[in-house]
């Protein structure tokens, strides 16, 4: 079986990939802004490419853990972040589907409000960002596949190669330099 995942230079996405390969999965790992040795460095919102790779390789599953999740980052640049969280989501389920991969999508809890967590799958969404709103419509365009399937991680924390990975160690990098104003939110309930 073979198994390609998007976003394999990333926080989740290293630690999926590495779980695939330690137990002897044939395993290609995507990447782009970050390229790491072992990796295969591809623009995801490069359709052609990305439909000539997957035709290539044939992967049985696709695990999509790419994406702009930086909310701020999203808001600076909500066209490219569109691309990147939207559109090449629906291409990559589309292209998975066409060679038979089941195809994973990898989404947040940004989709609903905060308002009644913890929330249940089928829970009625609300995103209150930009963020929230391209990941529930990544949602939608991989749900168009009834094989699809949409994974929502709350908090994401683990090895990270930079304090900025993680939202929890993005705290601790803010303790750290306790002497310096920080900004952190007063008003978010995590539940992971």
């Amino acid at each position: 079986m073979k198994v390609l995942i998007t976003g394999a230079s990333g926080l989740l996405g290293r630690e999926v990939y590495s779980i695939f390969k330690s137990n002897s999965w044939d395993t290609i790992g995507l990447c782009f802004s970050r390229p790491v040795e072992g990796l295969v460095q591809l623009d995801i919102t490069n359709q052609e490419a990305v439909e000539k790779f997957i035709k290539e390789c044939k992967p049985n599953l696709v695990i999509h853990a790419a994406a702009q999740r930086f909310p701020d980052k999203m808001e600076e640049n909500p066209e490219e972040s569109w691309r990147l969280n939207v559109a090449s989501t629906k291409h990559l389920s589309e292209v998975s589907n066409q060679v038979g991969a089941r195809f994973i999508y990898i989404s947040t809890d940004y989709v609903f409000d905060g308002n009644s967590s913890p929330y249940a799958a089928d829970a009625p969404t609300n995103p209150t960002n930009k963020y929230g709103v391209s990941k529930l419509e990544g949602e939608k365009a991989v749900l168009e596949i009834a094989a699809n399937i949409v994974l929502r991680i709350p908090v994401l924390y683990g090895n990270v190669t930079s304090l900025k990975e993680s939202a929890l160690t993005t705290l601790l990098d803010t303790v750290r330099n306790s002497g310096n104003k920080g900004k952190v939110s007063s008003y978010e309930i995590r539940c992971p």
